[in-house]
């Protein structure tokens, strides 16, 4: 998977396992399941709790694993992070619409220049 820049025109690869993919999609496209995924379980504990989830951030790459923090606001207005594999966090952000930050750092690392697409041209998801 590639995550993409929201201004400019970089990505960068981010493996994300099939389990997580497969819920990203799901996010992604409305599909229903019968029962409660783990993400959606989490997702419904953040609720639950009245935590609003800010953001989630990919923050580092060390030994050729990233690291990701899932930012939170509590009701009462305090703020707290947790660690997280990036791929569960990006596959919560997508189910509660939160927002995926990744830092100049990595994109400086390893993004690449994501060529314009020529006329007629789509690149898709």
């Amino acid at each position: 998977m590639y995550l993409r820049e929201c201004e400019g025109n970089r990505v960068f690869p981010i493996i994300i396992h099939q389990n997580e993919m497969a819920e990203i999609y799901r996010k992604v496209h409305g599909v229903p399941m019968r029962r409660p995924m783990t993400h959606d379980l989490f997702a419904s504990l953040i609720e639950a709790a009245g935590l609003n989830l800010v953001s989630v951030e990919v923050t580092s790459l060390k030994n050729e694993v990233f690291y990701a923090r899932m930012n939170f606001e509590a009701p009462d207005g305090n703020t707290f992070s947790l660690d997280a594999r990036p791929s569960d966090a990006v596959a919560i952000a997508t189910g509660v619409k939160s927002t995926l930050f990744a830092s100049d750092e990595i994109l400086d690392e390893i993004g690449v220049v994501e060529p314009e697409p020529e006329s007629g041209e789509d690149l898709g998801d």
